[in-house]
C-alpha cells in the first residue's frame, strides 16, 4: 500500500513538472532538426566555421556543436545562473504581427530594442551584421550571432511566433494572447493538464490525435527537455531534408520581414479559422482533422528553416569571399531593470 502511494505521489510530481515547462518555439528536438538539416547542406568552409563557433559558446554545463547550439537562446532560461546572458533575450524569439491589418504592428528596425525588448525580426538584423563580420551592442561575438541566427530562424518559422490574436481591453487598450499561449487546449495529452495553442504548434510536428480518447497525443521520443542529443533526430531530420523541399515560392535568401510575413499568413488563414474555439477566445478543441493537418504543415516550416538557415550561413560563413561588412545598427533605451522582489513570468 506504501509503494502504490509512493508511486502516486511520484506520478503526481511528474505531471507539475510537465506542466510547468515554458512555451519556447519549436521543442528542443524541434530546433535541433531544423540545425541538423542546416549543417547537412553547408559547404566545407562554413561546416567548419560552425564547427569552431558552436565550441565557443557557453551554456549550463553543456559543450555545443553545430547541431546542439540551435538550443542555446533557450537554454538561456535554465534555473543555472552563472552563465553568460542568463535570463535575456526572451522578447528576440517572437513578433507580435496581427492577424487583421488595422491591428498594432511592431516595429521592425533595430534601433528601439534592447536585451529584454524587441522582437525576431530586429534580432536576426543584429545578429546578420555580427555575422558578417561587424559589430553590435547587444551581441558581442561571431560565436553568439552563430548560436542566435541558428535558433531565431527556427523560431520565425513556427508560426504563432509571428502571429497574435488582438483584442481591445476594457479600458480601451490593445492586448493580444501572446501567439496562442493564453488560449488553453482542452483536450490536450493526458500527460499534460497545462496546454496551450502556442505549444501545440510548438510540438505539432510531432503530435497526432487519438480517436478513442479524443485527446491529442505527441511522440514521446522526442520529450528530453534536459539533454541535447543529436543522434535522436537525425534519422527524421534526413528524412524530412529528403521529403520537404523547397519549391520556388519559397525564396531561400534571407528576407526577415517576409519570414514573419509568411508565418503569420499561415496563422491567419490556418491555424485559428480551423480552430474549434469553445469558450470565446480562451479556450479551443483540437480535432483528428485539424491535427492531421498541422503535423505535415509544421513538418514542412522545419525542413524550410534548414534550407534557409544553410543559405544564409554559406553565404556568411562559408562564402569564398568575405562579404562586406556591414554598418552596426544603434542600441535602443537603456535596459530597466525590474525590482528584484517581483518576479514577471516572461512571455515566450
Amino acid at each position: 500500500m506504501r509503494c502504490l502511494k509512493l508511486i502516486r505521489v511520484l506520478a503526481a510530481i511528474c505531471l507539475l513538472m510537465v506542466a510547468s515547462l515554458p512555451c519556447l518555439a519549436w521543442d528542443p528536438d524541434g530546433h535541433q532538426i531544423v540545425a541538423a538539416i542546416a549543417y547537412d547542406q553547408l559547404n566545407p568552409k562554413a561546416k567548419t566555421a560552425a564547427q569552431e563557433l558552436a565550441k565557443e559558446v557557453v551554456g549550463p554545463g553543456v559543450t555545443y556543436d553545430p547541431v546542439t547550439i540551435a538550443c542555446w537562446m533557450d537554454d538561456l532560461r535554465d534555473k543555472t545562473t552563472n552563465i553568460p546572458y542568463h535570463g535575456l533575450f526572451f522578447p528576440w524569439h517572437y513578433v507580435d504581427f496581427g492577424l487583421s491589418p488595422t491591428d498594432p504592428r511592431p516595429f521592425t528596425e533595430p534601433g528601439e530594442d534592447n536585451e529584454t525588448s524587441g522582437n525576431v525580426v530586429t534580432a536576426l538584423k543584429r545578429a546578420m551584421v555580427v555575422l558578417q563580420g561587424g559589430t553590435d551592442p547587444y551581441i558581442k561575438t561571431k560565436a553568439m550571432a552563430f548560436a542566435i541566427v541558428t535558433h531565431l530562424v527556427g523560431d520565425i518559422h513556427q508560426p504563432l511566433h509571428a502571429a497574435a490574436y488582438y483584442y481591445r481591453q476594457s479600458d480601451g487598450r490593445w492586448a493580444n494572447d501572446a501567439g496562442g499561449n493564453k488560449v488553453a487546449i482542452v483536450n490536450g495529452p493526458a500527460i499534460e493538464p497545462k496546454y496551450n495553442l502556442h505549444y501545440f504548434w510548438d510540438a505539432a510536428w510531432r503530435a497526432g490525435f487519438d480517436v478513442k480518447s479524443g485527446l491529442v497525443v505527441v511522440d514521446l521520443q522526442y520529450e528530453n527537455w534536459n539533454h541535447h542529443n543529436p543522434q535522436v533526430i537525425l534519422p527524421l531530420a534526413k528524412e524530412l531534408e529528403a521529403s520537404y523541399k523547397p519549391i520556388p515560392s519559397e525564396n531561400l535568401e534571407p528576407d526577415f520581414v517576409g519570414w514573419a510575413n509568411e508565418s503569420n499568413q499561415i496563422a491567419r488563414e490556418v491555424i485559428y479559422p480551423r480552430l474549434m474555439f469553445t469558450e470565446g477566445h480562451r479556450s479551443a478543441r483540437i480535432g483528428a482533422e485539424y491535427a492531421a493537418l498541422a503535423n505535415p504543415l509544421a513538418r514542412r516550416r522545419l525542413a524550410l528553416a534548414g534550407y534557409r538557415l544553410a543559405t544564409l550561413l554559406n553565404e556568411t560563413l562559408g562564402a569564398a569571399t568575405p562579404p562586406a561588412v556591414p554598418a552596426s545598427y544603434p542600441a535602443g533605451p537603456p535596459r530597466v531593470v525590474p525590482d528584484a522582489t517581483q518576479t514577471v513570468p516572461p512571455k515566450t
